[in-house]
């Protein structure tokens, strides 16, 4: 038997919660920690690029074993992947970046497990009217998570005896988070009733599909604000200052700004008003691309990254919730969700593929990196105008869906 829509969403916001508190216990820190190892920017693009190159591949093998099999499975796997991705970098140290690109692959295979079980599970607990208020919900869960996790790790790294004990204090600390998670999956129902796995109309949506077709070429250009950013400004603040301690607050700071944005659009938004939403996201967005591109410093970085927090809610959310609202209309049966789910994450992984490529031509034409990562960081934030265009042309972008969110019971 499936999740009854709703019953069952504050069990999957816990759910949530746990993994975002141990991802972004480490998520700003890897990427230092490859490059504090070798002190070489590339070395962090190989890791990502793998990561990015298999997700989708896992991503798309997961959602058929979750038809094929149990959604559930395909969850708690992620969990475990992801608790043994940590344990490898515990165990490994700082040979860690000798096998970069090892690990980053072992991550893809992680991220498409977890991520088409937790989507789908949030799929399954959220109606068309009370989506935006779940992500509103989920992206202050984010913010939160995203003002005490990296602080918290910060200050553990900063103060231990040796950076290598620090990290090694933070991967065990996911380590034992990501098992809870798995601990407490136990209260999500098993369906195990065999669907079969039609990827092909989701994949490659044909014109009676419109909206869906939109939203497969907006997401190539949402790769950045996504994910990469938190690597590459965690980054920027390790190359200027040297200190973990200032990455754990410069990332505490973007958490505080993200828990004010996610409230306060998860309180406000409806469907009739998810454009302008949008555009003012996108706008303050392209405005600290601006910024970060005409002058750099610890004080422009700071701004920038606070710029990006108080963006990203305000985009992503009513993004989101298109995005679920559209295969709803897509799909013919619930059960098809995963299809979609899986293939909205091709175009996705291209985006960020591309991108991350730019990032290394880029490093081998500037002579400095911090050149090349400011460079990629304005591309990204460009970018979200063709986002912006592309989402405000979906149908439901325009309110036409539903009418006011209902709270999640």
């Amino acid at each position: 038997m499936g999740v009854r829509p709703e019953s069952k969403a504050w069990l999957v916001l816990l759910l949530n919660a746990l993994y975002t508190v141990a991802d972004l216990l480490c998520a700003a820190f890897v990427g230092v920690y490859f490059y504090v190892g070798k002190m070489d920017v590339r070395i962090v693009c190989y890791h990502y690029l793998a990561l990015y190159l298999v997700t989708p591949l896992f991503f798309l093998l997961a959602g058929w074993y979750s038809q094929a099999r149990d959604r559930v499975h395909v969850y708690r796997l992620g969990l475990a992947l992801h608790a043994m991705y940590y344990g490898l970098l515990l165990s490994l140290g700082y040979r860690a970046p000798d096998h970069a690109v090892a690990l980053g692959a072992l991550l893809g295979v992680t991220w498409g497990f977890y991520w088409a079980g937790t989507n789908t599970f949030n799929y399954d607990v959220t109606t068309a009217r009370s989506r935006e208020y779940f992500f509103g919900v989920l992206s202050v869960i984010t913010g939160v998570s995203g003002l005490i996790a990296p602080l918290i790790s910060g200050c553990i790294i900063g103060f231990s005896p040796s950076t290598e004990s620090g990290y090694r204090a933070v991967f065990l600390a996911a380590v034992l988070l990501y098992l809870l998670a798995i601990a407490c999956s136990i209260g999500i129902p098993h369906d195990r009733q065999p669907r079969p796995y039609r990827l092909k109309r989701a994949l490659f949506p044909g014109r009676d599909q419109r909206d869906w077709q939109l939203i497969m070429v907006a997401a190539a250009t949402q790769a950045g604000l996504i994910h990469m950013f938190t690597f590459l400004l965690a980054l920027l603040m390790y190359m200027e200052t040297g200190s973990a301690l200032s990455v754990g607050f410069f990332a505490a700071l973007q958490g505080l700004a993200s828990i004010a944005s996610s409230y306060w659009t998860g309180r406000c938004l409806r469907p009739h008003n998810r454009k302008r939403f949008m555009f003012w996201g996108t706008v303050i967005l392209m405005t600290a691309g601006l910024l970060i591109t005409a002058k750099f410093s610890i004080l422009t970085l700071v701004l920038f990254g606070f710029l990006r927090s108080i963006a990203a809610p305000l985009i992503t959310i009513p993004c989101s919730g298109i995005r679920l609202n559209v295969i709803d209309q897509c799909a013919e049966e619930s059960a098809q969700r995963i299809e979609y789910i899986a293939a909205w994450e091709v175009p996705l992984a291209g985006g960020r593929v591309l991108t991350l490529l730019l990032l290394l031509v880029l490093l081998a034409v500037f002579p400095q990196p911090v050149l090349a990562i400011r460079a990629v960081m304005c591309f990204i934030c460009t970018q979200y105008a063709l986002n912006y265009l592309l989402m405000s042309r979906v149908s439901i972008a325009n309110g036409k869906d539903s009418t006011a969110p209902d709270p999640v019971s």
